[in-house]
């Protein structure tokens, strides 16, 4: 039987074919899902640098590919505002930008 996997990502991306389920999370639930163990594919520093400081754990910048499988999970920082064109914020910057947590799921 197949572990499931727990994602760390900086934007809500259906990673492949299938059914997901995307709800609000609170950063309590957020950071008791994280306890166990995740991957982070989180791409820039500052988004980074901003989940660690919500969940209050060392998150590591990673540009990896996922391929969520059924029954993976992934907790979203997801910007409430579209950035401008080419503007990646720093940590002060993403705090300060309107942003939540969610938890997107693969069902099947």
């Amino acid at each position: 039987m197949r572990l499931m996997t727990l994602y760390l990502l900086n934007s809500p991306v259906l990673t492949t074919i299938g059914t997901f389920r995307f709800t609000p999370l609170d950063v309590s639930a957020a950071r008791a899902r994280a306890a166990c163990g995740f991957t982070s594919a989180i791409g820039h520093a500052g988004a980074a640098s901003r989940m660690g400081q919500l969940l209050e754990c060392d998150v590591p910048m990673q540009r990896v590919d996922v391929r969520m499988q059924p029954g993976d999970a992934a907790l979203v920082l997801r910007l409430l505002r579209r950035l401008p064109e080419g503007r990646i914020l720093e940590h002060a910057e993403l705090a300060a930008w309107p942003h939540e947590l969610a938890l997107l799921e693969r069902v099947s």
